[in-house]
């Protein structure tokens, strides 16, 4: 922008992006009996709130005569947290209950054993940022996505008119972007 009044900055910004417009698209691997068709309606559910994933290249430090010379390392792909809204899904089975399915799929509550079978325990998540008329801005594929923490469900009798939601915070292998 090369001036500073009001007019020229309505000239030129176009709108921008919304915050609220987004799709998250994924299915239950097998430990949380799943299906394979991402538009099944047992694979979708309400997220609440979610961010495009973070990632970062940490630099390599190599001391040098008093200074520190940085140079580019390698990429850390963060944890990916989102909320979701609760509900049943056409099975009548909570989402929480599902995300914990999973989870007692990853490693069992009561027996302590795990699952050595990749596919059985990980999926591949797409979160799309939209414009307004439906129409893909971003996207964020997440590979090889499995729940590390599943939030949460307060209940208090005193909330109403309010949801029941919790969080959920998944790690994955990496991230295509688009």
């Amino acid at each position: 922008m090369g001036n500073n009044n009001l007019q020229d900055f309505i000239d030129d910004f176009n709108g921008g992006n919304r915050a609220h417009r987004y799709d998250v698209q994924m299915s239950w691997p097998g430990a949380a009996g799943g299906t394979d068709n991402t538009n099944s309606e047992l694979n979708r559910f309400f997220v609440r709130s979610v961010a495009l994933p973070a990632s970062q290249i940490n630099p390599i430090r190599i001391p040098y005569r008093g200074r520190v010379l940085k140079y580019p390392g390698d990429r850390i792909f963060y944890p990916w947290t989102f909320r979701v809204l609760d509900e049943n899904n056409a099975e009548n089975r909570s989402i929480w209950n599902k995300f914990n399915d999973w989870s007692n799929g990853i490693n069992n509550y009561t027996e302590n054993t795990h699952n050595d079978n990749w596919e059985d325990f990980t999926t591949d998540w797409i979160i799309n940022q939209t414009n307004a008329d439906g129409g893909v801005i971003k996207t964020a594929t997440l590979i090889g996505c499995w729940p590390t923490v599943i939030g949460p469900i307060s209940l208090d009798s005193n909330a109403i008119d309010t949801l029941v939601e919790f969080t959920v915070t998944v790690e994955y292998q990496w991230a295509e972007i688009d």
